[in-house]
């Protein structure tokens, strides 16, 4: 793809996107078709959307939230979000730009800088129980 066309954006998007239809998880990209990748010489810009404020309800699908007063969150991160890519702004834990070859991850996880103050001790108490429980169900803890 980048022999022809230069990739201009990578949005990481929610992991339930296309819930309940599939459960893959999602990115796009955006493309400028105008000249190929390496001529271009520009960064990508890479926006990591993950949270949209839209919940799961079964039998509904991605329902939209709200505040106590009936207005949309979504609509308030749309704005955010389209700001963002559209003035290509670096934000801590949403957005990066980055000059990236055809051998580069083109994922905005892979440039994210880890915010390591927002980590709690439940955090890693819910991720040793994740794991102890998939042990259990696989059938790969034994007693000694």
């Amino acid at each position: 793809m980048l022999d022809k066309y230069t990739l201009d954006a990578v949005f990481s998007l929610p992991n339930e996107m296309f819930y309940p239809g599939a459960s893959a998880v999602a990115c796009c990209m955006i493309f400028d078709l105008s000249q190929r990748h390496e001529k271009s010489n520009r960064e990508t810009f890479f926006g990591y959307y993950k949270e949209d404020f839209f919940t799961k309800r079964k039998g509904l699908g991605r329902i939209e939230k709200t505040d106590q007063h009936g207005n949309s969150l979504w609509t308030k991160t749309e704005e955010k979000w389209l700001d963002l890519y559209k003035n290509k702004k670096v934000v801590a834990g949403l957005s990066v730009m980055k000059k990236i070859t055809c051998d580069d991850e083109w994922l905005a996880e892979a440039y994210m800088e880890t915010d390591y103050s927002k980590l709690e001790d439940s955090d890693f108490q819910q991720t040793i129980n994740d794991y102890i429980s998939y042990l259990i169900k696989e059938g790969n803890i034994y007693e000694s």
